[in-house]
Formats: C-alpha cells, structure tokens, sequence
C-alpha cells in the first residue's frame, strides 16, 4: 500500500515536470484582456502581478503621446503621474518590478527630446532619477525587485551604460576585454547583473551584447549569431540572470551565461527575421518575427509559437497578430503572463495574455525537486532496512 502511494507520488510527479517543465511538450493556450485602444503594454512584472505601458491621443497618434499607466487584473488601468517640467509630456514607463516599481523615461517628444530618467515608487509618485555632474540626459530601461533601475545618461556627445537608484547614478564604466564601451544597459536582474548594448573599440558602426556582473572588472561579449557580426543587442534578462535575450543580425537569440552558449531561437514557416525582447527564469522568451507583418511569439524552450495560435479565451476572434506591422510580444512574467500590442478591431492595442492553465514558477520546480529527493530517500530507507 505504502510503496504503491509512493509509487503514483512518483508519477504524479513526473507526468508535472513531464507537462509543464522548461521545455514544454505542449504549447500553453491563452486568454486575452485589453488594455485599452490606442495602448501598448510594455513590460509585467517578473510575479505577473503588474503590467506597464503607455497609451496615447486618439487623433495625434503617437505624435502626441500622453502619461504611461500601471495595470493590475484586480485594478485595471491606472494612469503614472507627471514627471520633469510641464515640457514633459511624454512618458516611457518601460519596466516595472514585482513591487509595482515602475522606471522609465520622460521627454518632450515621442522621440525621446530631452530624456529624464524616471522612477514611479507607486501609482501616484514619481520622481526624477539622479544624473551625474556633466549629464543633461538620461533614460532607465530596466529595473529589479529591489528597485536599482538600468539605463543610460548621455555626456559629452556619448551614451554611456548606468545604474540608478533613487539617490545615486552609477556609470559603468568598465568595458569589454577588447576595450569597448558599454552604451546602453537595456535590463539588470535581481544579483545585480546587467545586460545591454556595447560599441566596437575598433568600429563605431558595429555593436555588440554584454552582461555584466556586480564587482566585475569586465564586461563579458556574448557573441553573435552568423550574420549578427555587425550588429547584436541584449534586450531582457530574466530575474535569477540565468538568461538573457535579443537579437544578432535577423535572428532573436537566447544566451546562458553558465555555459556561454548564444543559440539562435527557431522561425516560425515564411518568417525571414525575429527580435526577442523579455525571458523568464524558465527561459521562455516573447518577441516578434515575420516576413512583410510582424507576429507577437511565444518560445518555450524547444518551439516557436504564433501567440495568435495560443489565443482559446472569450474574445479571441476579435484580436488580429498576423497582420499589420506594430504587432508584438514585449513581456513575459515567470508564471507566463506575457504583455504587448496587437490589432483589436482593426486599432491598435494593448494586451495581457493570461495562461489559461497555471504555469508553476522556477521556486515550484526547486520544490518539486526537494519532494522528489526526499521520497527517494524514503524509499532508499524502508529498501536497506
């Protein structure tokens, strides 16, 4: 009795890590939610709880942008509050963390006039993130769950790689072995290590990915893809720093910095190109690829999926992601929850995509493991007795 019980724990078990494990065996399926016309969601949380993004005027587009907004499901949309000088009108809220955290950017045009780097401590605060002495300009891109932003601060005509907190701005100044200057810090998990974009030392026209560790004296390359020599990008990084994510040339690329391996993510039939912008910690990662439209995917750690093929909730029919050519995926939570812009009735519009079955987070899987080894042991136990 015992040893069956034991037995279909086992299984139970295996059939979970079977289903659900980092490389999936069957593609999860989706329900939608809006976030409104004219929106864009831009990053969720590393927890799923909070989703950020920016919506803007009806009839100016994007040439006449509006405040950012924070999401929850419970709350739905919540407009950030204004930052920097009434010139300001523009807002990027361009990550949020698992505190509702938000950084970002504001500016005096859509195109990012007159940046400042920018941290809304919640909803209803926000407050301008510190730039060095020399430095007019900045913008965060990223931020962790202890709330120390990524980004960049121009100075001297350069953009140079920087890590803020409320109180100080930290430039990186270290470069890669070979001596290039790390410009753009586009995501920092929670240790502490940065990812982003470096120049050439030897050609400003080429540019490369980088991570970089806390204390560390250099930056690490991560390489490129074939055709990605002239021009790599790390766009997102995942919670542990386990894995991080861009582009190489035409293809999206999935980088693990334990095994240095940079490994092209597979297209999708007809697809020519891909770009990869967020990864979780089970190494799933959300993007856009396509040929002549852009398509929002899913890659969940052995396929490529159209996330427009994932969609099985109420309104699906209504959402168009293989047509048009703003369509993309541009975050991914670690329970799968994953944020962008697709065609809703034709406008232009922000989504949450919610797993319509739980995907158990990396802590569950640690967890998993422990029960296993301790049912082994059992096992092992009543077998030597």
């Amino acid at each position: 009795m015992k040893r069956d019980l034991l037995t279909a724990c086992l299984t139970g078990m295996f059939s979970i890590f079977s289903v659900y494990g980092t490389h999936a065996q069957t593609p999860p399926t989706y329900s939608i939610y809006s976030l409104g016309a004219n929106t864009t969601g831009l990053s969720v949380s590393q927890d799923g709880t909070y989703v950020t993004g920016l919506y803007y005027n009806t009839n100016g587009g994007f040439s006449n942008p509006q405040a950012g907004f924070l999401w929850t499901q419970s709350g739905g949309v919540v407009t950030l509050p204004a930052a920097g000088s009434t010139n300001h009108i523009d807002a990027s809220p361009n990550a949020v963390n698992s505190s509702g955290m938000v950084a970002g950017a504001v500016s005096t045009t859509f195109y990012g006039a007159n940046s400042l780097p920018v941290l809304y401590s919640s909803s209803s605060s926000a407050t301008l993130l510190p730039l060095p002495a020399g430095s007019s300009m900045g913008r965060a891109y990223g931020i962790n769950n202890a709330g120390t932003a990524a980004g960049s601060i121009s100075q001297d005509l350069n953009w140079y790689a920087t890590v803020f907190t409320s109180t100080n701005a930290t430039v990186l100044m270290q470069t890669t072995p070979d001596g290039s200057i790390l410009q753009y810090a586009y995501g920092i998990a929670n240790s502490g290590r940065v990812t982003g974009q470096f120049i050439s030392s030897t050609n400003s026209a080429v540019t490369g990915a980088f991570y970089l560790d806390s204390g560390a004296t250099n930056a690490v390359d991560l390489g490129f893809l074939p055709g990605g020599d002239l021009s790599t990008v790390a766009f997102g990084i995942s919670g542990s720093g386990s894995y991080i994510t861009g582009s190489s040339g035409p293809n999206a690329f999935l980088y693990q910095p334990d095994t240095a391996t940079i490994t092209a993510l597979p297209l999708l039939e007809g697809w020519t190109e891909s770009q990869a912008y967020s990864v979780n910690d089970l190494g799933w990662v959300v993007g856009v690829g396509g040929n002549i439209t852009s398509i929002p995917f899913l890659f969940d750690g052995t396929s490529t999926y159209s996330l427009q093929g994932l969609l099985a909730g109420p309104d699906s029919s209504r959402w168009d992601m293989t047509n048009g050519t703003g369509n993309a995926a541009l975050g991914i939570s670690d329970n799968g929850i994953i944020t962008g812009r697709a065609l809703y009735d034709g406008v232009t519009t922000g989504f949450v995509m919610v797993p319509n079955s739980p995907i158990p987070e990396p802590s569950t899987w640690a967890l998993l493991a422990v029960g296993l080894l301790v049912i082994l042991g059992v096992l092992r136990g009543k077998k030597a007795a």
